[in-house]
C-alpha cells in the first residue's frame, strides 16, 4: 500500500509541477495542435467522469505505464469525486506549454474545467509530442 501511495504521488507531483510551469502562460510549444491537444483532454477527463480509468491508463506514455494502475487511479480520486458529485459539464479548458528542465522535452499541458453537481474540478493533463499522457492530476 506504501508503495501504491508513493507511486501515485509521484505521477501527481510530476503533474503538478508541470501545471505549476504552465501557469506561467507559455504558448504551446511547436509542433503541438491546439485542437488535438484539447480533444485528447476532453476524451480522457470523458473517460474519468464515466469511471473508465482502464482507458486513462492506455493513454499514458509506455514509460509510466507501470507507475500505476487503473484501480490506484480509482482508489486516489474516488474522495474528490465524491465530494464533487455528479458530472455537469467542461466549462473551459486553457491550453499551455511546459519543458522538463532535466531533459528540455516539451510538453502541452491542458487545464480542464469541469462543473459537476457540488463544485467544480480542475484537471490537468500534460502530453508529450506524442500525445501520450505524461502526467494527470485532479484539485
Amino acid at each position: 500500500m506504501k508503495k501504491t501511495k508513493k507511486m501515485i504521488a509521484a505521477l501527481l507531483a510530476l503533474a503538478f509541477c508541470l501545471s505549476l510551469t504552465a501557469c506561467a502562460g507559455k504558448p504551446l510549444p511547436e509542433g503541438f495542435d491546439a485542437e488535438e491537444v484539447g480533444t485528447q483532454a476532453e476524451e480522457i477527463v470523458g473517460l474519468a467522469t464515466m469511471g473508465d480509468f482502464d482507458s486513462i491508463i492506455s493513454y499514458l506514455r509506455n514509460d509510466l505505464k507501470d507507475e500505476i494502475t487503473a484501480e490506484q487511479l480509482r482508489e486516489g480520486w474516488a474522495a474528490t469525486y465524491e465530494k464533487a458529485g455528479a458530472f455537469d459539464s467542461i466549462t473551459k479548458i486553457a491550453l499551455s506549454g511546459t519543458a522538463d528542465q532535466t531533459t528540455g522535452e516539451e510538453y502541452a499541458v491542458a487545464q480542464v474545467l469541469v462543473k459537476h453537481e457540488k463544485a467544480n474540478l480542475v484537471y490537468t493533463l500534460s502530453f508529450d509530442a506524442d500525445l501520450a499522457l505524461v502526467g494527470l492530476y485532479l484539485k
